[in-house]
């Protein structure tokens, strides 16, 4: 047992002493390798050679920023030339715009009008036409819906007929370049019926003139209508229950008149038939055609017997008189007395036969002249109150009459200014039988070809907007508060390295966008000269922080920190070098301002090592 105890003590002696010398050899190997590479990367050193470049900089003048720089791609607007045409309406109107474009059709731009005309009435027809620019929100051909002039379509008198298109697209024009030719025929028939609205716009002028003056004499005499009805108003009234109480007067004795005469009458003839009879004369009454109800009057006031006793009548044959003449006019026979006597009871008899006969009308006029008197009164008061209130609101109704009585002359006035404005604006823009172009730029779409009719559905051409250059860039949730709309940019393009241009911001975007981060939208238009911008050339734009202005300013790179002074070396005129103090200023991040120690103009060397 204790033997083989003793074996396996010196098996496991044996294993360790293996395991260190293999540790041994190890360490060995490691430390020979480290000498070696140390080796040969020392000589390596030792080999390698190292050279000193320079580069000059020149001490400059200007403006030094810093802000907050956010990057973005330039975007092109595009600008849209058009022409309307609406003969449904009286008018004829332009506009023009401009919109900002992307290569993927985002707009980001101002809009503007450039033209505009209106007017046109009275035609049999009205029309209108203008041309102009509208603001276009893609880089995409326009859809064409214009007629053509082949086979049988017809052409209107109000149409535009397209001679000869003068541009393609990819073509830089000119403002005022011509773009379309267009047919004589066409533009010597819509220039026709432009003048033609003019004429009936005047025509309808003079009538709306003519029937204002008829109104205005129309209420100048009912105004005085009113007023002398007023002022007579009382009069008349007065007049009207006069006549009315007078028609019930005369009724009224008409018919006392035959009552009394049926009631006193008959007595009357009874006491005359005695006198005839006493007289020796017969009673019967033969009928004369002579007859005067007078007789009986004038004989009984002009004649007389020897006893001096006479009978008479008055007019009315109802009363009779006596008188003693004592023979003043000499005796009469009493055949004659007789004849006056029965002359005298006939028309006693025929006036109570008339009487009894009328009593029934007469009561039915007097009852009929009360009821009238009693209406009419009311009438004519009503016609009175009537003729006072007229008279008392003659001023106000006159003005009411004469409230808007021009309306219709100024209306007429202004479609003939509108008519002579279309004409004009006709004249002015395709009178001369061309179409021009309405701005300079890059042709990217035209909408014709020879020989069809402008359209209102169709644009004449796009261009390339140079006033809308505009890039969008995201600013952060915690710089957004130091942007307004019209702060000015600085803009970097990697196409121009060194080179800076300014721009505008023209919005700011209310809604955020992202989602790990909170960032808005802000567009930058761009300002000068921007002829050799692209789109989709890469931007960096700067909103400016911080600025001085018009100071002195060089490399960051040429200026070498010792302790705590600043050094720059400054190449003289005769090449020579000398280690100049200068001190420094405000720093942009690439150049500092000098302050002190060099002169515009000055030239400072950056020097930098490089490995041969």
């Amino acid at each position: 047992m204790a033997d083989k105890e003793k074996k396996q003590a010196a098996v496991k002696s044996k294993s360790h002493k293996k395991k260190i010398k293999k540790a041994i050899i190890s360490i060995i190997i490691v430390v020979c390798i480290t000498v070696i590479v140390f080796f040969n990367v020392n000589k390596k050193k030792d080999d390698t050679k190292t050279a000193t470049v320079t580069k000059e900089n020149t001490a400059k003048k200007g403006n030094l920023t810093v802000g907050i720089t956010e990057s973005g791609t330039m975007e092109i607007g595009s600008i849209t030339q058009s022409y309307e045409l609406d003969t449904s309406s009286a008018g004829t109107s332009s506009s023009s715009s401009s919109s900002g474009t992307s290569s993927s059709g985002s707009s980001s731009s101002d809009s503007s009008n450039k033209s505009d005309a209106q007017g046109m009435q009275n035609m049999g027809g009205a029309m209108g036409m203008a041309g102009g620019q509208s603001g276009s929100d893609s880089s995409s051909s326009t859809t064409k819906t214009t007629s053509s002039l082949s086979g049988n379509e017809s052409v209107s008198d109000s149409d535009l007929v397209i001679k000869k298109v003068c541009i393609t697209s990819g073509q830089n024009v000119k403002k005022g370049d011509t773009i379309l030719k267009l047919t004589t025929k066409s533009v010597l028939n819509v220039r026709k019926l432009y003048k033609a609205a003019v004429s009936s716009a005047k025509l309808s002028l003079k009538e709306a003139k003519v029937d204002r003056d008829s109104d205005k004499l129309t209420a100048e005499y009912e105004y005085k209508e009113r007023i002398a009805a007023g002022k007579s108003a009382k009069t008349t009234y007065k007049a009207t229950l006069q006549s009315l109480d007078s028609a019930v007067v005369t009724a009224q004795n008409n018919y006392n008149t035959a009552v009394s005469g049926i009631k006193t009458l008959p007595s009357k003839i009874k006491n005359l038939k005695k006198k005839i009879k006493k007289a020796g004369g017969s009673t019967t009454v033969y009928k004369s055609t002579s007859t005067n109800q007078n007789t009986g009057s004038n004989a009984g006031n002009n004649t007389g017997n020897m006893n001096g006793t006479g009978m008479g009548d008055d007019k009315n044959g109802g009363t009779s008189g006596t008188g003693t003449t004592a023979g003043s006019t000499g005796s009469q026979s009493s055949s004659n007395t007789v004849t006056i006597m029965q002359q005298q009871l006939a028309s006693y008899q025929q006036q109570l036969s008339e009487y009894k006969s009328n009593l029934k009308n007469l009561k039915s006029q007097l009852k009929s002249a009360k009821k009238a008197r009693k209406t009419g009164k009311v009438s004519a008061k009503k016609t009175y109150d009537a003729a006072m209130l007229q008279y008392s609101n003659a001023k106000t109704l006159y003005n009411v009459a004469m409230d808007g009585i021009d309306d219709d002359v100024k209306d007429a006035q202004e479609t003939l200014k509108d008519a002579q404005k279309a004409l004009k604006t006709f004249e002015k823009y395709a009178g001369t039988g061309v179409i021009k172009a309405e701005c300079s730029g890059t042709v990217t779409s035209v909408g014709y070809e020879d020989g069809e009719t402008l359209s209102t559905d169709t644009d004449i051409a796009t261009y390339m907007n140079s006033d809308a250059v505009t890039t969008s860039v995201s600013v952060a949730q915690d710089d957004i508060s130091e942007i307004e709309v019209g702060d000015t940019v600085n803009i970097s393009l990697s196409a121009y390295e060194g080179k800076t241009f300014h721009g505008k911001v023209t919005s700011i975007s209310t809604t955020s966008s992202g989602t790990s981060t909170v960032s808005y939208p802000v567009v930058v238009t761009m300002t000068g000269d921007v002829s050799s911008i692209y789109a989709g050339m890469g931007a960096d734009v700067t909103f400016v922080t911080k600025e001085v202005k018009d100071v002195l300013y060089i490399s960051n790179k040429a200026v070498e920190t010792e302790g705590t002074k600043s050094y720059v070396t400054k190449k003289n005129s005769d090449a020579s070098t000398t280690k100049t103090q200068v001190k420094t200023g405000f720093s942009d991040g690439h150049n500092v301002q000098i302050e002190s120690g060099l002169s515009e103009g000055d030239t400072v060397l950056i020097e930098s090592r490089v490995s041969e």
